[in-house]
């Protein structure tokens, strides 16, 4: 089967959940015997380092740079390049909906008669900024509801996204696959080398090391969490993300170490180094930080939004809350005046990692979804 991949979240070099998340799935269809191009934006400065079946389109970031979300605006040689390679293709894997890249790709999809698979990310989001809501709504409410009901295929990545985009769901072609995780690679690190990095990190590898990982942007929950730095001192949280919202690197606070850009290999380590992931977003369900972190054994603490049809078994690997500060403060103490919960939590995470999460049977999923749109 020839699949075209197409994702305007960039390439892995601009260091996103997505960019990542069409990575590996690049990665297991070519080792699931698939012949597969890869096209995304390409941007300043990271530029892509071109491989075999890369189908970079240059484009301006300015969105991002001025206004703070992606949204790449391509060079005019995305129309050729598009129409040769959806013309290679027999069926498109779109990775998520409203971006320049994925909407011009969807309608020459159409035009060419290619079946299209849209993988829906976040639901709405609703943005603290009143022109970002507005602009949402529109485009969702026009693009958005004719790109979800004519797909040949909808895929969410959790119930949660699911049920938050049912306004313009056509609730009949929906499916629901998780986001996957490279289980060899995000792993367990040995005891002695965990505590040389905790103590490196903090000064002392007794002390509670709290772990963020994201943009720092509001839905993230991001500002939920300074009051608590600020508040107990006695804990060590680790940022990690690029400035937006909120950044900080500007926060005058000795118990945080903050990282903007930092290799898969330093992640894999902070990962498999911290107590707890903190992740309370909105809008997203399971985040991929969530689901490497777990790989890693290290447990989550989530919004109650997140954990949306998740059933009882799976709830109790995480630490969910309301998306409040107090909230955060109250289950924080509890889990660390219970610490051999915690403890005991790490093994449990890595192995619902090993048997549900990992690309391997994420990839095989989408595969049978393809199979049966271009049979």
């Amino acid at each position: 089967m020839k699949i075209l991949v197409i994702g305007n979240y960039y390439y892995p070099e601009h260091n996103g959940g997505v960019e990542t998340v069409s990575f590996n799935l690049t990665r297991h269809y070519r080792k699931l015997g698939q012949e597969v191009r890869w096209v995304a934006a390409d941007v300043p400065s990271n530029y892509r380092e071109v491989g075999d079946g890369d189908v970079p389109i240059k484009s301006w970031n300015i969105a991002e740079e001025k206004l703070g979300f992606p949204g790449p605006i391509p060079y005019p040689e995305v129309f050729q390049k598009l129409y040769v390679n959806i013309k290679w293709c027999d069926v498109v894997h779109l990775q998520d909906s409203l971006y320049p890249i994925n909407v011009l790709a969807f309608l020459i999809s159409k035009l060419l008669k290619k079946p299209v698979l849209i993988t829906q990310y976040a639901k709405i989001i609703p943005y603290h900024q009143l022109y970002k809501r507005i602009l949402q709504i529109i485009a969702y409410s026009t693009i958005g509801r004719f790109m979800f009901k004519t797909a040949d295929k909808l895929v969410f990545i959790t119930s949660n996204v699911r049920e938050g985009m049912s306004q313009i769901n056509p609730g009949i072609k929906y499916d629901v696959v998780p986001l996957g995780v490279d289980t060899d690679f995000y792993t367990p690190i040995p005891r002695e080398y965990r505590e040389t990095l905790r103590k490196k990190i903090s000064g002392n590898s007794a002390v509670p090391l709290i772990l963020f990982v994201g943009r720092m942007v509001e839905r993230k929950g991001v500002h939920l969490i300074r009051p608590l730095i600020e508040r107990h001192k006695e804990w060590h949280w680790i940022l990690v993300g690029r400035p937006d919202d909120y950044n900080p690197g500007d926060w005058p606070l000795e118990n945080i170490t903050y990282y903007q850009n930092v290799s898969e290999n330093e992640l894999k380590d902070l990962y498999a180094s911290a107590d707890l992931l903190v992740h309370p977003s909105t809008g997203e369900g399971i985040t991929l930080a969530v689901s490497e972190s777990m790989a890693c054994g290290t447990p989550a603490l989530v919004s109650d939004e997140s954990l949306d049809k998740i059933n009882k078994e799976g709830r109790e690997l995480f630490y969910s809350v309301s998306p409040e500060t107090l909230d955060i403060d109250r289950k924080l103490n509890s889990v660390f005046q219970n610490i051999n919960q915690l403890y005991e939590l790490r093994i449990k995470v890595r192995e619902y990692a090993l048997s549900r999460l990992s690309w391997g049977k994420v990839s095989e999923q989408y595969l049978a979804l393809l199979d049966i749109l271009v049979s």
